[in-house]
């Protein structure tokens, strides 16, 4: 009998190391650079890390560092590096890194962040991953937000001649061309240094989400907004996580994690962005500042001066290996167009 009780003894001991192994959690450490109350933050990340949690049965838990881990701009660098887990990453902050994807931000692409957004992920997945630009970090989800419209500190902007000499805030490069050949001057900075350079005079006004203005403190800044209808880029922005702690998850863990992100994800923060714009936009008129969409002789004028944009990315993707870049933006077009 006393082998047998040997036996069961051990195979208890060893039940009990394997359940403490199962429950074992990982946490996750956040590299957080969005402000309290931002739309995105509060209404899409925060209640998915909650879920994080919870579809993991508490095996994965993510923790919101107190401050923002490195800048703004080096957030992919801070997950490819294991400086932190997780980071949002915005790929255009870093010029001439990420070329391929930048065909999701071309000008007059879709000014509906709701729809775009998950098309963004999807399209990514099924047409972009390939080309290996995010190597080091996972994209958990890849979406847009809304489309930046122009915001103007003194002069506003009714025409295309209106550009002319404005010194605007441009946040990513085909954003910063369309300025350039509308005679503006584009001046590339992250969104956390917009209130200074608005304030102090560097600037005459910013391209921005509507959404974000008020988040940012930069609504009383301006004094009035320009909405390009269909826009004049969008930005794609990445909730990443360092790919070698993304393959140390359980796999069933990371199968749960991903059936709330991906496009699920993308689809929230495009809700998210959607209505806050709506938000901005009444905020606004109602405090006297007019915002009001250009009229679409202002739009057709501005998209014949954008198309050395669409062309230009052409050269640059088939210089990275895409072999018909053309079918890229013919199938993405294809894709946004559809009921």
């Amino acid at each position: 009998m006393k082998p047998l009780r040997v036996l069961i003894s051990s195979l208890l001991a060893a039940a009990a190391l394997a359940g403490g192994a199962h429950a074992q959690t990982t946490t996750l450490k956040y590299s957080n650079w969005l402000p309290p109350g931002q739309a995105m933050r509060v209404e899409v990340i925060e209640p998915w890390i909650a879920e994080v949690e919870k579809v993991t049965q508490g095996r994965v838990k993510i923790e919101t560092l107190p401050k923002v881990v490195g800048t703004v701009g080096a957030q992919f660098d801070v997950a490819r590096d294991d400086q932190a887990d997780l980071v949002v990453f915005v790929p255009s902050y870093t010029a001439n890194r990420f070329e391929i994807l930048e065909v999701l931000q071309l000008p007059f692409m879709s000014d509906n962040p709701e729809r775009f957004a998950p098309i963004a992920d999807r399209f990514y997945r099924q047409r972009l991953a390939s080309y290996g630009e995010f190597k080091g970090v996972f994209p958990l989800s890849l979406f847009v937000v809304s489309p930046g419209q122009l915001f103007t500190v003194k002069r506003p902007v009714h025409t295309v001649a209106d550009f002319k000499g404005l010194k605007i805030r441009s946040p990513q490069p085909s954003a910063a061309q369309a300025l350039t050949l509308l005679g503006a001057t584009p001046v590339s900075k992250p969104v956390s240094e917009v209130y200074e350079l608005l304030s102090s005079g560097v600037l005459d006004g910013t391209l921005m989400p509507a959404e974000s203005m008020p988040s940012f403190k930069l609504t009383d800044l301006v004094s009035s907004g320009a909405i390009i209808p269909g826009a004049l880029y969008n930005t794609v922005l990445v909730m990443g996580i360092n790919e070698d702690k993304w393959k140390s998850l359980r796999q069933d863990d990371r199968d749960a994690i991903m059936k709330i992100s991906g496009e699920t994800f993308a689809r929230s923060v495009g809700r998210a962005y959607a209505k806050g714009d709506l938000a901005a936009y009444e905020s606004m008129r109602k405090s006297g500042k007019p915002v009001e969409p250009l009229p679409a002789a202002v739009v057709n004028e501005m998209k014949t001066a954008l198309r050395p944009i669409e062309s230009e990315w052409i050269e640059r993707a088939k210089k990275k290996g895409v072999a018909e870049p053309q079918k890229l933006i013919d199938s993405l077009r294809s894709e946004l167009v559809k009921q």
